[in-house]
């Protein structure tokens, strides 16, 4: 999985490529680890390029959920796969998120939080 990052003050979008599997978790907790030591409260997932989640990669986007929002913060999901909607929703996870269809719309809910 490739992982690209953008930051902008308080708010990163990282854009999910690829599949997100058992071996990818360390990647992305350190990315979100960073992240956050860069004063990231929001965290903006892009899933439009994810074709594939399995656990272990759902319990590191929840985990993502549970970092952010214990600094008083957010993680919203935009554009997700319909695999990630599906799998999400079979879990019961997907209500926990904002999902969104623009990373202009999960900023601007960002902003409005």
């Amino acid at each position: 999985m490739d992982i690209d990052i953008r930051q902008s003050g308080d708010t990163c979008v990282l854009r999910l490529k690829g599949r997100f599997i058992a071996e990818c978790v360390r990647e992305f907790d350190a990315t979100l680890e960073s992240a956050l030591a860069n004063g990231c409260i929001y965290l903006i997932l892009d899933l439009a390029e994810m074709p594939f989640v399995d656990s272990s990669g759902i319990g590191a986007v929840v985990n993502a959920l549970r970092r952010t929002r214990q600094i008083g913060g957010d993680t919203k999901l935009v554009n997700p796969s319909s695999f990630a909607t599906k799998t999400f929703k079979m879990v019961g996870i997907l209500s926990l998120f904002g999902v969104f269809a623009s990373e202009e719309d999960a900023v601007a809910a960002c902003r409005a939080a």
